[in-house]
């Protein structure tokens, strides 16, 4: 639903800067919690469903944190979490308050993470029911508005009448299809029936020397990592009785092999990266040296690439030594478990997640591989229940979300092993709003997890949009922010 709604805050083409949108400015109160936004004035809502006030954020806040609707979608921690109540003080400013100091609360309502899109309160009250995936969306006020929609097929939008306040579309229409084979993709693309479209890194080239352009996206964001299941803290224990309870208490699985720091370091200095780069991503991705960090994001430690070789580098003579020291060998084998999870932003996971296995058995592991049905993993997943697991996850998530989802002690999947010490950390950088204390804490929580090897750092991936050179000119989009496109109002037409 993008292309219809805005957002109080939203973000650059570039992926890189928070900016303006339909907030015109914003600021916090004394108290930490309260953020004080002015509004724009005259910004109309599509079909004549009024012009945007601060009772039209109100009504987004309180439907979207009632139940989920298709017309907003969006994570709703922040939504119900979070915000504690969304105060009118004229029509065009509002105080949000929070349930706590949350640094990560700007970004997570902005564009960058599409979870808080404002929509018509007038719209909302003509109706009979909230709206369903049977129903036209709230209206919004982006620079496209809904048209139609066929399940499974596609979601169609229109350039509304006359120019809109902020990007006016090259295109009078726009169109999303639901194409599931990448080479029906390729196909569509080159008959003219589509314009612009994702394809696997092996594709581009083909498309390439087809006539098609790649435009490559501008941000560092979206990746893929190697989550280690399993290292989860008991959730029913309090903080404080984690940092002085015994082990086998503090963890849900404390016997798991991947509890032991020595079989993660292992597992990682098992891995090809460079095999995998060439074989999946055509050698176009971008190292990461340590999960969640990137040299243009907060805490980022030279170190961590200049010591990446020795410290993570492929070396399978130290990865059976390390699995010696940790009580493997001939005679009591690792076993472990690699789940075959698939992605719809990256083709290759699950070939990725073979290869990994391949390169561990190289080494003496035991590996199986588990193709449990997705709706069953998904609740497998949600009650903490893969104990020595493990699997390639793509996914666009930034920093602070990233921790709280993947390796985040009270909140998230339960991916990434959990630790109390970075919890603690991660407590104090959630709720400070002073950037260089923050940088600083970042900095502590990316050393800590570096050398404890949390995750299984892979790559950064490049975002191409394949099209038309006859019909798309350019477009300037991060490509890795909330989902791979967004931004289609900055699609041009070809001169």
């Amino acid at each position: 639903m993008a292309p219809m709604y805005e957002f109080l805050i939203g973000v650059t083409a570039e992926g890189q800067e928070l900016v303006p949108q339909l907030a015109t400015e914003w600021s916090l109160d004394p108290d930490g919690k309260s953020y004080r936004f002015k509004l724009k004035k005259g910004i109309p809502f599509h079909y004549g469903q009024g012009e945007l006030t601060a009772k039209d954020v109100r009504f987004s806040w309180e439907d979207m944190k009632t139940e989920p609707n298709p017309s907003f979608g969006g994570q709703k921690f922040i939504v119900t979490n979070q915000i504690k109540d969304v105060e009118l003080v004229s029509d065009q400013e509002l105080v949000i308050r929070l349930a706590d100091r949350d640094a990560g609360f700007l970004p997570g309502i902005s564009q960058a993470e599409n979870i808080f899109p404002i929509g018509s309160k007038a719209d909302g009250n003509s109706r009979t029911r909230r709206a369903t995936l049977d129903d036209k969306p709230y209206a919004g006020t982006g620079p496209y508005r809904y048209l139609e929609r066929q399940q499974g097929q596609y979601l169609r939008y229109e350039r509304p009448p006359g120019t809109h306040w902020r990007q006016t579309p090259d295109f009078p229409e726009f169109e999303f299809r639901f194409i599931k084979e990448n080479s029906t993709i390729l196909a569509a693309l080159l008959a003219g029936e589509t314009q612009v479209a994702a394809l696997p890194q092996e594709m581009v080239l083909q498309a390439e020397q087809a006539g098609l352009k790649a435009i490559p996206g501008k941000a560092a964001g979206f990746h893929a990592l190697l989550a280690f299941f399993g290292v989860w803290v008991n959730q029913a224990i309090t903080p404080q009785m984690v940092l002085n309870s015994d082990p086998k208490a503090t963890f849900v699985f404390p016997n798991s092999p991947l509890m032991d720091v020595r079989v993660r370091k292992a597992l990682n200095k098992a891995i090809d990266r460079d095999a995998l780069n060439k074989a999946f991503i055509g050698g176009k991705g971008q190292p990461i040296y340590n999960q969640y960090f990137h040299s243009s994001r907060p805490g980022w430690n030279p170190q961590w690439e200049r010591n990446f070789k020795e410290a993570y580098g492929y070396d399978p003579e130290a990865a059976r030594k390390l699995l010696t020291e940790a009580g493997y060998g001939p005679g009591r084998q690792l076993s472990t478990t690699v789940r075959l999870v698939p992605s719809p932003y990256f083709p290759a996971t699950l070939d990725m997640d073979e290869a990994i296995a391949s390169m561990w058995r190289a080494v003496g592991i035991d590996v199986k591989l588990d193709q449990t049905d997705p709706l069953v993993a998904a609740g497998k997943s949600a009650r903490g229940e893969w104990d020595n697991h493990s699997h390639v996850v793509i996914t666009s998530i930034r920093q602070l979300n990233g921790v709280t989802v993947y390796n985040g002690i009270r909140s998230g999947v339960r991916s990434g092993a959990q630790l109390p010490e970075l919890n603690d950390l991660f407590d104090r950088i959630r709720v400070t709003l002073d950037q260089r204390e923050a940088d600083g804490l970042w900095r502590k929580w990316g050393d800590t997890a570096y050398e404890q090897y949390v995750n299984g750092p892979l790559f950064w991936l490049p975002a191409y949009a394949t099209v038309n050179p006859k019909i798309v000119g350019d477009y300037v989009f991060p490509g890795s922010i909330s989902g791979t496109f967004t931004h289609v109002e900055y699609i041009k037409a070809a001169p």
